[in-house]
């Protein structure tokens, strides 16, 4: 299926892409965030593939959502991880 068949995955599950933050320019929503992790994840599950996650970034006003951000990538693993 592909010529690279990792066997683990380092994600560095940032969230500088969302919209309010200060440093980031992609402008993404949660719900954007929420859909890149769900297809990393499912990506990776479906290979039987082991993930790291790590959090960073977040420069979000308020910074609130930069830590609901943090959370929901821990809860997205959560869903599809099981």
């Amino acid at each position: 299926m592909f010529d690279f068949e990792p066997e683990l995955v380092l994600y560095q599950a940032g969230v500088d892409p969302l919209a309010e933050d200060r440093l980031g320019r992609l402008a993404l929503t949660a719900a954007g965030l929420g859909e890149r992790d769900r297809r990393v994840f499912e990506s990776c599950k479906a290979r039987r593939i082991p993930v790291s996650i790590a959090l960073g970034g977040g420069y979000a006003d308020p910074i609130e959502l930069s830590v609901r951000a943090h959370v929901e990538t821990y809860r997205m693993a959560r869903r599809v991880f099981g």
